[in-house]
């Protein structure tokens, strides 16, 4: 009895001991193919982690961010809506599991952000409070990640552009109008841009804010710095197109 239960042990560990093995390739795998501006297959990586360890830390925040990013691509309401609700699930189940992950804040935040386009009235308000509230706690989380206060400048952005009938349903759900300006967007921007320099969308972004606040200089040096920037994720050759085409308009 005692050598069948040996064996069983022994087998076992030879058992986790290969799934670790093939988790932390995958995970390398999966990294190599973000980096290579390859998305969707690094996606799936990701899927086959949480196949083999569901509770997954790296695989369970990743699958969520890069479904938001799938699904963002998509015309199609249906489809999109649908990598949206499957991004949120994955950070919600990061942030469950691990509550002191800056990377399952950040997750939650963006994937709230996807939420709220799906969402109307109080829904929608409570999913642009969340969005703030795991923005903020990812900083104080880790204070060097450029990412959180991306996430923020953008929230600045989007409250400041409501419109008067959207500003009435966030006053009536906040109690108060909350304190978001395009000044404050900018500073959100800068600090992000001043932690990542190669990340570009910031300087989209914060073109368009300084546009905003009628720093039109600015705006476009930002747009012209843009252009020669490598593109370091899928996303940045059609950011780079956009850069292109409002550097062309504010340079009218």
């Amino acid at each position: 009895m005692k050598k069948i239960l040996l064996l069983f042990c022994c087998t076992w560990c030879l058992l986790i001991t290969g799934w670790s093995q093939d988790v932390k390739q995958l995970l390398q795998k999966g990294e190599e193919l973000e980096a290579g501006l390859k998305d969707e297959t690094a996606y799936q990586q990701y899927l086959k982690v949480l196949e083999l360890q569901p509770n997954n830390h790296t695989a369970l925040y990743k699958a969520s961010i890069l479904a938001d990013r799938l699904g963002n691509r998509l015309s199609d309401k249906e489809q999109r809506n649908r990598y949206y609700r499957t991004a949120y699930k994955y950070a919600s189940k990061a942030l469950q599991l691990y509550p002191q992950s800056a990377d399952a804040h950040f997750a939650m935040s963006v994937s709230l952000g996807r939420v709220a386009l799906m969402s109307s009235g109080k829904e929608l308000v409570e999913s642009v409070k969340k969005i703030k509230y795991h923005a903020d706690r990812g900083i104080q989380l880790n204070p060097t990640d450029f990412r959180p206060y991306h996430v923020l400048g953008r929230w600045y952005y989007e409250i400041s552009n409501l419109g008067s009938f959207k500003r009435g349903a966030v006053k009536l759900f906040y109690g108060a109008f909350p304190d978001a300006s395009f000044e404050l967007s900018a500073k959100a921007y800068e600090k992000s841009l001043s932690l990542n320099p190669s990340f570009i969308l910031n300087y989209l972004e914060l073109a368009r804010t300084y546009d905003q606040l009628d720093q039109r200089t600015r705006a476009i040096e930002m747009l012209k710095k843009l252009q020669y920037l490598p593109a370091k994720m899928e996303d940045d050759q059609r950011i780079k197109e956009e850069g292109k085409k409002l550097l062309q308009k504010l340079s009218a």
